[in-house]
């Protein structure tokens, strides 16, 4: 009987041991998040020809489309097989009351049945406080989700909401869960220069379902030194997307294209190239 437990017992640590070296040997998944610049860095004649050079260049497709020219450019994404990843759009709270334009209802029902985010900026109206902003942005992902949708709120310098805590709180507190936030690198370095990157992209982690990058020198002090080409700027992207690869973010990222001045098929091939080396570089390659 002792033999019989012996064995049975070597049998099982057997086992144990090739299930975990199966386990150990099982490869991780390719952080290789999709990339696309914002409208912002697509000034060209027309849509179609900033697409076609966007999928020339490499980039997944186009994202923060401004709501004017969102149907548009949807059309020619679709017909160039690219993805539209997102428009950008704002609202204002008051003190007792909330405001937002008819082109957010025109782009859900634009948008209906895709995937495609809905980025929100919460603006200063007069005293404006967080009771008015959770219901609007609870109004607003109530219309996003009967549409299929989903709402970031997107931080920006100088809005109402413009920390990446201070959205993560009115997300949560709106009940909505197609609600979530999106992290901007340039607005971080610029609101909140001293606060912890790797803490605040985990406190966001459960809803954090859109990141934009840029060149930019980790002590900018204005959209000049924190919205540049990608190859530019003392900032290393390659630490935010290590840090994203490690907290498994499974969205898209975006390049910020604001204020460049470069010429734009310039700022977009440059900065493809970088993104390609930063990716790699952010993975140990």
């Amino acid at each position: 009987m002792e033999k019989i437990h012996y064995l049975a017992s070597r049998v099982l640590v057997w086992l144990f041991c090739i299930s975990a070296m199966a386990v150990a040997a099982e490869p991780k998944a390719p952080f290789e998040p999709s990339f696309y610049p914002f409208q912002n860095g697509m000034k060209f004649k027309s849509a179609e020809e900033g697409v076609k050079l966007i999928k020339e260049l490499g980039y997944q497709g186009v994202g923060s489309v401004y709501p004017k020219d969102l149907a548009q450019f949807k059309a020619t994404c679709e017909k160039e097989g690219l993805k539209m990843f997102s428009v950008y759009l704002g609202g204002k709270v008051n003190a007792d009351n909330f405001s937002y334009g008819n082109e957010i209802n025109e782009a859900i029902d634009i948008l209906k049945g895709t995937d495609a985010l809905i980025e929100l900026n919460v603006q200063r109206g007069n005293d404006p406080n967080d009771t008015q902003a959770i219901a609007m942005v609870k109004e607003i992902g109530e219309k996003a989700k009967a549409a299929g949708l989903k709402v970031v709120i997107y931080p920006h310098d100088k809005f109402y909401i413009e920390r990446v805590d201070h959205a993560v709180r009115i997300a949560k507190a709106t009940g909505c869960d197609n609600v979530g936030v999106a992290f901007n690198l340039c607005h971080f370095l610029k609101v909140q220069p001293g606060d912890d990157l790797s803490k605040t992209l985990a406190d966001a982690k459960p809803i954090l379902w859109s990141v934009s990058i840029s060149g930019a020198d980790a002590d900018g002090k204005d959209w000049n030194t924190l919205i540049r080409p990608l190859d530019e700027g003392t900032f290393d992207p390659s630490i935010l997307l290590k840090q994203l690869k490690e907290m498994s973010y499974g969205g898209a990222i975006g390049l910020q294209c604001f204020n460049i001045r470069i010429d734009p098929k310039e700022n977009l091939n440059r900065s493809v190239q970088a993104w390609k080396k930063h990716l790699a570089a952010s993975q140990g390659k």
